[in-house]
Order: structure tokens, then C-alpha cells, then sequence
């Protein structure tokens, strides 16, 4: 993963002053721990394989805080799981849906968007619906708000991101699809790059 870290320009008295006390500005670098805000948005390939009809070690969730796919276990260290249903079609389901981690599941908003993947450039503001699963046909895309450790104390404790299913391979009960999973608390932008918004 790679980081960008803020840089301030060289400004004159009356601008630095302001800059100083900007707390906007000095938010928009890193918080009060100091964690790094420019995480540069990738898009990754990834395969993973269904909860139901697979070994027990395969990778069968997504992990927002790593962007990596993960096992689906007892430590309750992913986001999302994936299944296979009769249709031949994925099932998204948020932590929530598989169990109840020891300190409560963290809040996962899915929604269907009537756009290409590529074309969905900004995670809707509005609309998601929180912890429950979605059926998701290849070619179809899910933008999605997720709570994140990671974001405590921000203001806007959620990361922002958006999936899509290439395909399904149902003999082999595996997943195949796209990922773009913006690791920038708050931040909406959808496209590849270190984000603007």
C-alpha cells in the first residue's frame, strides 16, 4: 500500500497564520494520532470462494482495512462474506449476517447501482441498506459504507468502496470480481489514484 504524506507550501506570514488556524486544513492531512489520510485507491482483481461447499481455509471474505481477502472464521476479522446461492449467483453478506463478534458487528451498508463499475466514480451519499445480504449478478456493481476501526474518531467513521462480480464459477463455488476500496475515512471518490474528495 502506498501513502502520500501532506506537505504545506511555502506561504507568507499572513497565510500561515491562517493555515495555523485552519482546523480544516490541518483534518485534511491526519487526524490527531497522526495516521496518514492519502491512501492511494487502487482497483484489484480478486477471487474468493463461497461460505457453503468449500474447505473451511479458503478465502470466502474481504477484509477493508488490509484490502485482501481473508478466511471466514471465529476471529471476525472481515468485512464481507461471500456465497453461492441455487441460481448461480454471489451472495454479499456483511459480517453481521455470518455472526456477532464480541463487541458487535461493525455497521456494512450495501446498495445495487444501475452503473458500470468503471463508471461509478463516487459512493452515493444515501440509500445503502445496513446488514443485511444482496444477491449480485456477474456484471453487476454494489458501492458500499462500512464502519472502520480505522476511523475512530473521525468525523465520518466509514470507509467507502465498491465491488463488482466478473463471474462465478459454480463447480469450483468461486467468486471472481473487482474490487476499488478507498482506506481514506470519509473520503467518497471511486476512481484509481490518491483521492481529491
Amino acid at each position: 500500500m502506498t501513502y502520500r504524506s501532506c506537505r504545506l507550501r511555502t506561504v507568507g506570514r499572513a497565510a500561515l497564520a491562517a493555515l495555523i488556524t485552519s482546523a480544516a486544513g490541518a483534518a485534511a492531512c491526519s487526524d490527531t494520532l497522526g495516521i496518514p489520510t492519502n491512501h492511494v485507491n487502487a482497483d484489484q482483481a480478486f477471487t474468493v470462494y463461497a461460505l457453503s461447499g468449500t474447505d473451511l481455509g479458503a478465502p470466502a471474505g474481504m477484509f477493508f482495512a488490509t484490502r485482501t481477502v481473508v478466511r471466514v472464521d471465529g476471529s471476525f476479522q472481515f468485512d464481507l462474506a461471500f456465497d453461492i446461492n441455487s441460481q448461480g449467483n454471489a451472495v454479499i453478506l456483511p459480517v453481521g449476517q455470518v455472526g456477532t463478534p464480541v463487541g458487535g458487528a461493525p455497521m456494512i451498508g450495501l446498495q445495487r447501482v444501475p452503473k458500470a463499475y468503471g463508471d461509478l466514480t463516487e459512493a452515493p451519499r444515501t440509500g445503502y441498506v445496513f446488514d443485511s445480504s444482496m444477491v449480485v449478478r456477474p456484471g453487476g456493481t454494489l458501492a458500499i459504507q462500512a464502519q472502520s476501526v480505522m476511523c475512530m474518531g473521525y468525523m465520518a467513521p466509514y470507509i467507502f468502496a465498491k465491488i463488482t462480480v466478473d463471474s462465478v464459477n459454480v463447480p469450483a463455488r468461486a467468486i471472481h470480481g473487482h474490487a476499488l476500496i478507498n482506506s481514506n475515512c470519509g473520503s467518497r471518490q471511486l476512481t484509481p489514484g490518491v483521492p481529491r474528495f
